[in-house]
């Protein structure tokens, strides 16, 4: 007995296992329509929790027209005995949760028990089914809407271009009903007898794969009223899922109108060609005649701009000269001032120390007549560096300087460059020179350096006080030789650095210091003969470094 208990157990489970298990809803109601059991698939469906549908009517999963007839239908059976249906699958309608209505098919067995009969509900949603069949009716009802195009005729053949289908427009052209032009040859009905077999044959052999298909083609049309027309036809080979062809759609326009136009245009053109033949004579005899006033204008305008252009050059030359002679004057100007000043206290210098040498003739006053002597030649050699500046830079002004490059050894340079400086040097001071490789042979024009380097030396003495170093150093590299002075002289204000290279500039801390403005303007051309580079870095009271960089050459 237990063991038969034990059985009914693991079959119960078993069926309670696979109605839980089921991917569609299963409902079971007793005689009287309250639910005795439901499984996950339909409270999911119906959008209820399982505890809330046991014990309620069936009719609460139903929109209202179908509740109202469930009872009746459940009173009638059980006093007849007439099944409906029961045992009857169709689709319903149901009723979730939130009142939203969705479409199922419900298929309804009966259970007979010992005591009672209970009735089991299949439920299947349709809702995703009914989706894709409105899809498919919609797409279907495009289809065939773009298949009745007013102004095009479409066709299906089979591979023996026999017609499948015909639209409206199609059966009104041959005057047909579908089921008259089904299987017959379509071309053979619009084509006129030469062009018949031609095409029929051309395109079956496009289906069969012999020939290339023709995306496009022009055809003679003959209506059923006889008027020939002319249709462009665009083809398509209809393939199945396996991607043989089974047929083609040709779509065909009525382009008889547009041709017709093509054929007036064309005439008109040939109307048109000829009136332009004429005309063109006509225009070639104008355009001769204005050729020959042409050719006479154009040589009058080359003259006139030939004159214009000489004209234009000298008044360009008169604007340069008279620029050139306005800077002239200019620096005539200033010459005169910067002269009449500059030369005054030298020669001032030289007459009284002339005088006063005059006076010193007895014995026992040779130092003071040396004294006066040595202001003499120092007056005489700023006049000399006064003179020498103005020379340079007219040489310059008038291009007559040209660097001429020639070997010379470096060390033999300096030291003949140290020579014309020692005389310049104020008591106390020193130049201290590096021991760089001296011994380098360079390749420039020297006479040129040592204008650079007397000019630079010469300010370094100038500006510094007495019992001054004065610092000179070589060095080069790959490309460049560099020679560099520095002193510890009154240094440059730093807002006066952009006009350094300034012709007549003088900074405002050397008013009181005799000098012309031009030196460092000098070298700055000097160097620009040379491809050379001055830079330069100062600090007031501190002192500044001047740097020039020559390019190493070789001699050719």
């Amino acid at each position: 007995m237990e063991n038969k208990i034990d059985d009914q157990d693991i079959a119960a489970l078993q069926l309670d296992a696979v109605i839980q298990t089921a991917t569609d809803g299963i409902i079971i109601i007793d005689q009287r329509g309250s639910i005795l059991k439901v499984n996950d698939a339909a409270s999911k469906l119906f959008g209820y929790q399982v505890e809330e549908l046991l014990g309620r009517n069936i009719n609460m999963l139903m929109p209202r027209n179908y509740s109202e007839k469930h009872d009746g239908y459940l009173q009638h059976y059980h006093t007849t005995g007439e099944k409906k249906i029961i045992g009857i699958g169709r689709e319903v309608e149901g009723k979730r949760k939130n009142d939203t209505i969705f479409p199922c098919y419900l298929s309804i067995s009966e259970v007979r028990l010992t005591e009672s009969v209970i009735f089991t509900g299949i439920v299947h949603d349709l809702t995703e089914q009914k989706q894709i069949e409105r899809e498919l009716i919609s797409a279907k009802e495009k289809i065939e809407m773009y298949f009745d195009l007013a102004n095009t005729i479409n066709v299906v053949l089979d591979r023996q271009a026999k017609i499948i289908n015909l639209n409206h427009k199609g059966l009104s052209f041959v005057g047909l009903k579908q089921e008259e032009a089904s299987q017959l040859h379509w071309f053979n009905l619009i084509l006129p007898p030469g062009e018949q077999l031609p095409l029929q044959l051309a395109l079956v052999e496009m289906m069969s794969g012999d020939i290339p298909l023709l995306d496009s083609f022009d055809t003679h049309a003959i209506q059923i009223n006889g008027v020939v027309k002319v249709y462009s036809w665009k083809n398509s080979l209809l393939k199945d899922t396996k991607g043989e062809v089974k047929g083609m759609i040709c779509s065909g326009i009525d382009i008889s109108d547009l041709r017709e136009a093509e054929h007036r245009i064309l005439s008109m053109n040939a109307e048109l060609e000829k009136r332009v033949s004429r005309r063109t004579e006509e225009l070639a005899a104008a355009i001769n005649q204005l050729l020959n006033i042409n050719k006479k204008l154009e040589f009058e305008i080359q003259e006139r701009k030939s004159a214009e252009d000489a004209l234009r050059e000298k008044e360009k030359a008169l604007r340069k000269a008279y620029e050139r002679e306005k800077e002239l004057n200019n620096l005539k100007s200033r010459f005169v001032s910067m002269a009449s000043h500059e030369f005054r206290t030298p020669l001032s210098t030289i007459l009284s120390s002339a005088e006063l040498i005059e006076a010193y003739n007895e014995m026992g006053q040779d130092a003071k007549r040396v004294k006066h002597i040595l202001r003499i030649r120092s007056a005489v050699n700023n006049l000399t560096s006064i003179l020498n500046d103005f020379l340079s830079l007219s040489k310059l002004e008038e291009g007559k300087v040209i660097s001429q490059p020639m070997e010379f050894i470096l060390n033999d340079f300096c030291d003949d460059l140290l020579e014309d400086i020692l005389p310049l040097l104020k008591p106390g001071q020193k130049v201290i020179t590096s021991e760089g490789n001296r011994n380098t042979v360079i390749f420039l024009d020297h006479k040129i350096l040592k204008n650079i380097l007397l000019n630079l030396f010469s300010n370094a003495i100038k500006y510094s006080e007495q019992d001054k170093s004065i610092y000179f150093e070589f060095f080069m590299d790959d490309k460049m030789l560099h020679f560099s002075i520095r002193d510890e002289g009154i240094g440059i204000p730093a807002e006066e650095h952009e006009y350094l290279f300034t012709r007549f500039f003088r900074a405002h801390n050397v008013e009181n210091i005799q000098g012309t403005g031009l030196g460092l303007n000098i070298v700055k051309r000097y160097l620009e003969l040379m491809e050379g580079i001055i830079q330069f870095e100062s600090t007031l009271g501190v002192g500044t470094r001047f740097q020039i960089s020559l390019p190493r050459k070789l001699p050719n």
